[in-house]
């Protein structure tokens, strides 16, 4: 008797007097967007995520974006289909109103029961009997008929058997959350056991009948009856909600959703929503204008949606159920909510482009004036002081009044914004570049004082808010930017603003619409380019443009909630920006519109407000926080190449011929379909994105792919990737062998090819070889019979200079001398190489004759290499006597001291083109001035002309070889800063010099 106590004491009862309405975030399907019949009997969600319906005209499968429709055409017995359920291998079964039950398997319909003792199988309902774990039984039943038992044996062959019910009349048959079955009938609940019914005795349940049973969250179940929904457990009540709505009040289908909301209907009159924890009635088929339609099932999928099936209006998904919203068709008296505000007592003041709504209870009022008029003007904004209201409005008076109305006090004056200091200053803003200053709301406004905030004129600026922080600073936000100020007075009480503007900043530079502080000493500033958050600890300013790949230009409105999270009011949605990381919502998530004017945070409630241009909406920021929706997953949903469709996705090889290859793929998201991103990645290429749900590939190479794909939400996270693998084969064509066989034809033909062109090249080279050969010697000819005219040129200065120096004796014999050089200079001129032995002798005769004319003025020594034979040796003619004439006449002679040149010969390993040849390295080495010095005494660019025909020759008699500087000149105090004279070394890598073989 205690325990019968202690439960009854638990038991509580609500009678609904009061109905409010509002509007819920939904989608509305019907046959016109391809669901079968706008006749809906049953919904069931598949283990996969898909939705199906059974409808009067066949079955539809949904997706989020299309349906896919089964008829008889594809196998069903009928198109009345009234019942679905899904088998533990995800097979669904089909129940046709008289014709028995199809299965959908393997993508195959096929008929699965359709008579039982001879007689067609009539079904209302399908349901499954899960009390032998083993063992799939299903009950198809018809209401008030017999129940009949249809079990499968491990070899598929079907056994039936019929339980007559009678005189019991069956409602339906539900099953409780720890699978026991339980029987509504007309005369109350029965077990369902062993195949036989039980009447269940429930103290305070009266023998009424039960139309539906829906199960908790707590391990009790809810029933709908006749007028009352009862809440029961362990075989007692536990609540009960009085239900009386001025219709029959027979309560025909019921649900308990995951936040512990009851959702029922009433027989052909829409269908209601009870609150966790209230005590109201939310009236939500009426504003889907079904309140005089049966409303016959309800379904919550995995994301935590409502779908409503109805009779002939299609079926509705109600979603992101944080939200709720209210417009015209409510009471509101304008959609285009620009100002919020909320009264002590919980009223809402609305402010709007037809003035100024109060929401209590879900029940509109507007405001009236003095004369009982309704407010008409353009609300720009309402401020709370101590629970009077400060609305800023387009008043066509010039003045300021104060309204009293239903124990709310409002001051109404022409303007945009408005803001009472804490020293108890009025400031008003307009449409122009001021402030209006006054010490009393009702001053007389000609007396106020008026202060400029850009510049000092009376030009047209918006001021848009004015805000007073912690720290007593005035922020004040126009249309041509923000204007920090410090307020100070001077003796006579008079306002002035010291003031501090952001020209660089693109931001405050522009538009400013709203300014709030948060909890953390941040000021928040919202406007047309973006959002800025300013921190006055430390005065630092950041800029937020753009967070993600989310545009926060054409922001309206912010506010912070208790998370210290910003919300911002923007012209395309909704944002909230938590660190570093945004969301972004807007019509696609639930919001009546994209278009958001203003925001207010009810921090009692936990509660933001949400003005638009379609009404006022409410997001229950606790409901939003736990609203976790399941992580998407991409389902691959069918395969095609060329004209072939694959249903099995493993070890995908497709022929040489399918090179266009088509995939098909989802990823549910029924509460914001349309926001799914997709992102695929083929083999190692980057991600590429995509909003369709087909990717096609078209004159795909051979080879092997590996395809990713994966999904994103509008505030979700990249899903984990679906990957499919495929094979092209290559056409023989395109085969190792077949290229292996091209390569030793094309090579054959290529060796033919080759040889032939040798062989003609070869001829053309050899001839090309003797013409280059003789065009050289020929050149080279010439240019040694130049060498004789500069020579004889130089020794004809050597005899004028000892003829004009009277030395007579001396020129007859420097004239002997010379012409026995000169002999030999005829001798060897056609030659192009000569015995280094003969150049010795030549070199002799000639530093003779310079001895002979400078007195004995320098010495020289010649030295050759004792692995070098001068008579076995030949080298480039007259190649070394302009160098040795250079070291005496430019530097020797000028020297003022005795000369010494030294000439020698040797051999050295010298790098050319990557290898080491043997060179002749020919060095003459004087110690006159040096060639800087020598240089300062020369023209401007000269170059001796004995020199650059050396080069020449050089250059002509190795065309083909990279020689690394041949010549090289080097002043020898670069090497010793006591030592002076020019050091110059010729190489001659082979062919620049011979080796003549004796024989």
């Amino acid at each position: 008797m205690l325990k019968k106590n202690i439960i009854f004491a638990v038991f509580f009862l609500f009678c609904f007097s009061n109905i409010h309405s509002q509007t819920p975030s939904y989608y509305h399907y019907t046959s016109s967007d391809g669901l079968a019949s706008s006749t809906v009997y049953d919904i069931i969600q598949d283990k996969d995520g898909f939705m199906w319906f059974a409808t009067a005209n066949g079955i539809s499968k949904f997706d989020g974006n299309h349906f896919a429709t089964f008829r008889t055409k594809d196998g069903l017995n009928s198109n009345s289909i009234i019942s679905l359920l899904e088998g533990r291998k995800g097979e669904l079964y089909i129940g046709n109103f008289e014709k028995g039950i199809n299965v959908l398997k393997n993508g195959k319909i096929e008929n699965y029961c359709s008579v039982i003792d001879g007689k067609s199988l009539v079904i209302s309902y399908l349901i499954f009997d899960t009390s032998k774990k083993n063992e799939q039984k299903i009950i198809a039943y018809n209401g008030w008929g017999d129940i009949n038992l249809i079990s499968e044996t491990a070899s598929g062959k079907l056994s039936t058997k019929i339980i007559k019910a009678f005189p019991v009349y069956i409602n339906k048959l539900e099953k409780l959350a720890n699978s026991d079955l339980m029987a509504l009938t007309t005369t109350g609940l029965y077990d369902f056991k062993v195949e036989s019914l039980s009447k269940l005795n429930i103290k305070g349940l009266p023998e009424t009948s039960v139309f539906c049973l829906a199960n908790g969250n707590d391990g009790s179940y809810y029933i709908g009856t006749k007028g009352t929904i009862y809440q029961l457990k362990n075989k007692a009540i536990i609540g009960t909600y009085k239900i009386d709505l001025a219709s029959n009040n027979e309560v025909t289908a019921i649900l308990s959703d995951k936040n512990n909301n009851i959702w029922f209907s009433n027989r052909n009159s829409g269908f209601y929503m009870i609150p966790n924890g209230s005590n109201k009635i939310i009236d939500i088929g009426s504003k889907l204008d079904l309140q005089n339609t049966l409303v016959n099932k309800y379904f919550e999928d995995k994301e935590g949606n409502i779908w409503i099936s109805t009779f002939g209006k299609g079926v509705y998904c109600i979603n992101n159920l944080y939200l709720k919203s209210y417009n015209e068709n409510d009471g509101l008296h304008n959609n285009n909510v620009y100002a919020i505000a909320k009264v002590s007592s919980g009223k809402l003041l609305l402010g709007t482009f037809n003035g100024v709504s109060i929401l209590e209870n879900g029940k509109f009022d507007q405001i009236k004036n003095k004369n009982d008029k309704t407010l008409s003007e353009y609300i720009y904004n309402i401020k709370n002081l101590n629970n009077e209201f400060y609305v800023c409005g387009s008043v066509v008076k010039n003045d300021t009044s104060t309204i009293s109305y239903k124990d709310i006090k409002l001051h109404l004056f022409d303007g945009l914004s408005f803001c009472k200091l804490s020293n108890g200053l009025y400031l008003f803003g307009g449409r122009t570049n001021y402030i209006r200053v006054q010490n009393k709301f009702n001053d007389d406004q000609n007396q106020a004082s008026q202060v400029f905030v850009f510049g000092e004129d009376r030009s047209a600026n918006r001021i848009n808010q004015i805000f007073e922080d912690s720290e007593k600073t005035l922020w004040i936000g126009t249309g041509h930017g923000l204007c920090k100020a410090s307020v100070l007075l001077d003796k006579t009480g008079k306002l002035t603003l010291k003031k501090t503007f952001f020209k660089s900043n693109s931001i405050l530079n522009s538009k400013i619409n709203a300014i709030i502080q948060d909890n953390d000493h941040n000021i928040w500033v919202a406007g047309e380019k973006g959002i800025v958050r300013y921190n006055l600890k430390n005065n630092s300013i950041t800029d937020y443009e753009n967070i993600g790949d989310q545009d926060l230009s054409s922001s309206t409105s912010v506010v912070s909630d208790k998370k210290n999270r910003i919300w911002v009011g923007n012209m395309k949605g909704l944002y909230l920006v938590d660190g570093n990381t945004i969301k972004y919502f807007n019509k696609q998530t639930g919001l009546p519109s994209d278009e958001v004017y203003s925001l207010f945070y009810d921090e009692e409630k936990n509660q933001l407000v949400i003005g638009s241009s379609a009404g006022i909406t409410f997001l229950d920021i606790d409901l939003f926080d736990k609203d976790i929706s399941p992580k998407l997953q991409v389902k691959i949903m069918g395969v095609k190449a060329g004209d072939s469709v694959y249903t099995n996705y493993n070890h995908l090889v497709f022929g040489p011929e399918q090179r266009n290859v088509s995939i098909n793929f989802k990823a549910l998201n029924f509460s914001s379909s349309g926001s799914v991103r997709y992102q695929y990645r083929l083999d190692d290429s980057k991600w590429k994105e995509t909003h369709d749900d087909v990717l096609n590939f078209l004159s795909l190479k051979n080879g092997k792919y590996n395809l990713l794909i994966r999904a994103k939400s509008q505030n979700g996270n990249w899903s984990n990737p679906a990957q499919i693998s495929f094979e092209v084969k290559p056409r023989f064509t395109e085969t190792v062998w077949f290229k292996f066989l091209m390569l030793l034809i094309v090579a054959l033909v290529s060796s033919l090819m080759v040889a032939w062109q040798a062989r003609i090249q070869q001829r053309k080279t050899r001839k090309k070889l003797k013409l280059n050969q003789r065009i050289n010697d020929l050149k080279h000819q010439a240019l040694s019979a130049m060498m004789n005219p500069h020579f004889i040129f130089n020794s004809l200065n050597s005899v004028q200079y000892l003829i004009n120096s009277n030395r007579n004796e001396e020129a007859n014999d420097y004239i002997a001398m010379m012409a026995k050089l000169i002999r030999k200079n005829l001798e060897t001129a056609g030659s192009g190489f000569i015995l280094l032995s003969e150049e010795v002798n030549r070199l002799k005769l000639y530093l003779n004759l310079e001895k002979l004319r400078f007195q004995e003025r320098f010495s020289y020594e010649i030295i050759i290499g004792n692995d070098i034979d001068s008579n076995a040796i030949m080298i480039p003619n007259m190649i070394l006597q302009p160098f040795v004439e250079n070291a005496l006449w430019h530097g020797i002679i000028n020297s003022g001291v005795k000369g010494m040149v030294s000439i020698s010969f040797s051999f050295e390993n010298v790098e050319i083109d990557a290898e080491i040849c043997k060179s002749l390295m020919i060095k003459v080495t004087d110690n006159g001035i040096g060639i800087i010095e020598a240089r300062k005494h020369k023209k401007a660019n000269h170059i001796s002309k004995g020199i650059e025909i050396i080069e020449e020759r050089l250059r002509l008699l190795s065309e083909k070889m990279e020689l690394p500087q041949p010549i090289m000149i080097d002043d020898l105090s670069n090497q010793n800063n006591n030592t002076h004279g020019t050091e110059v070394i010729i190489s001659l890598p082979p062919p620049l010099y011979q080796i003549i073989q004796k024989g």
